[in-house]
């Protein structure tokens, strides 16, 4: 009896774990991204200058937008220093777009692979923090593997556990090439592993790619430079406006070391990575959602108010209103007083009981059990009884009516032939 309570209390507290363990999960939102993913999708970038990086995050929130900053930079080659800003400023795309445009190498990736790029822009959405906690952790690994030291293209320092990567020159950029295979040393999630692009050879990259190497350097302006700081400490971005002339635009007020924050208009519908983020930035607009009622023909105007009307007064001839106490009877002998009535007001007639109706005729209609049905004649003729059997019962039939002095049913026979006196002949002897 013992071991069978023990059994038994064993059991049930075995359910109650797995009845708690999801409700407990369920508690917590889990991440958008596990942690292999997010060194996936930030390996191949985690290596550029910070300020470039930081571009390429913002910008890749925007995946459209991406898409048509491309396709503008490669149908216009010749477009470059002030006559390309001059011909960006004009187009409708986010800063962090038309900044890109200055590095046509990066833009030309984030377009070969669009897909990548949304799901980066979707993973920084989601978890700004954790993001950032990626690329410092890949650059760790870069840095133990001896990949990532400074050169005569970017000088790279440890402040504070954070690394930093900046230009050598603030004027001159180079966008570093790698495959994350071998820079971050043997790579650790074989389920999520990073993809490497090569660039075209005009960008002037060497043909054979070995740690990590640059192509020909971009000459940018403060316009596309300068404008977003990472704070490694805080772990986001700090925008500086008055850097770039993309920020600076009617409409549009360049902000001051503010921390950066999206911007769901360009991001042309493309939809978010899940409910809690596209909450966070599609709220909804009370003033648009009256100019769409409007524009669909609803009546917008203030209500007009309504005074409450009386009580109606029945209209049925057959009901008695009950007249007041105060009408008294008139008294014999005297003449009744003339109703009094207001000049412009219709009296009111007295409603006058409706004359008895007959009811009509009541009809009772028999249940239907005891109607009476005509029975079903049944045929006299039984397949079963062979017809010389038959003839034999006929007969028997026949004498017993004959016997009781019953007339002989007729047989249904044609009527025998008259005697020969009728047809003119003789008679028989």
């Amino acid at each position: 009896m013992n071991r069978t309570l023990r059994a038994l209390r064993v059991g049930l507290l075995a359910v109650a774990a797995c009845i708690a363990v999801p409700a407990a999960a369920q508690s917590e939102p889990a991440p958008a991204y596990s942690q292999d993913e997010l060194d996936q999708l930030l390996a191949p970038v985690a290596l550029y200058p910070d300020d470039l990086l930081m571009q390429v995050l913002i910008a890749a929130t925007y995946p459209l937008e991406v898409v048509e900053a491309a396709r503008f930079v490669r149908q216009n080659p010749g477009l470059a220093g002030e006559a390309l800003d001059q011909a960006i400023a004009d187009r409708n795309w986010d800063p962090s777009v038309q900044s890109l445009a200055a590095f046509p190498q990066v833009l030309a990736m984030m377009d070969d692979r669009i897909e990548w790029t949304q799901r980066l822009g979707d993973a920084f959405l989601a978890d700004e923090a954790r993001v950032m906690d990626t690329v410092q952790s890949l650059r760790q690994r870069a840095e133990a593997a001896g990949s990532l030291q400074s050169t005569p293209q970017q000088i790279v320092t440890d402040q504070g556990g954070a690394i930093f990567i900046a230009p050598a020159q603030p004027d001159v950029i180079y966008v570093p090439v790698y495959d994350p295979f071998y820079v971050y040393g043997p790579w650790w999630a074989p389920a999520y592993p990073p993809w490497f692009w090569y660039p075209p050879a005009f960008y002037g990259y060497p043909a054979v790619i070995v740690g990590v190497v640059f192509g020909r350097p971009c000459h940018v302006s403060h316009d596309h430079w300068g404008w977003a700081h990472v704070d490694w400490q805080h772990r986001h971005i700090r925008i500086d406006g008055g850097n770039s002339r993309f920020w600076n635009r009617p409409g549009h007020p360049p902000p001051a070391g503010a921390p950066w924050e999206h911007s769901p208009g360009h991001r042309r519908g493309i939809a978010y990575p899940n409910a809690a983020t596209r909450d966070r930035y599609l709220r909804i607009d009370p003033n648009a959602v009256r100019e769409r009622q409007q524009y669909r023909g609803y009546d917008l105007r203030a209500p007009i108010a309504v005074q409450p009307r009386p009580a109606p007064q029945p209209t049925n001839p057959a009901v008695r209103v009950p007249r007041s106490p105060s009408a008294a009877q008139p008294v014999p002998g005297t003449e009744p007083a003339p109703p009094v009535t207001t000049p412009g007001v219709r009296p009111t007639p007295e409603i006058q009981p409706a004359p008895a109706v007959p009811a009509p005729p009541r009809i009772v209609r028999p249940a239907p059990s005891a109607i009476a049905f005509p029975q079903q004649r049944t045929s006299p003729f039984d397949p079963g009884v062979s017809r010389q059997q038959a003839e034999a019962n006929a007969q028997r039939g026949m004498q017993s009516r004959q016997s009781i002095g019953l007339p002989a049913p007729p047989t249904g026979h044609a009527p025998s032939a008259p005697p020969a006196a009728a047809r003119g002949g003789h008679p028989v002897r």
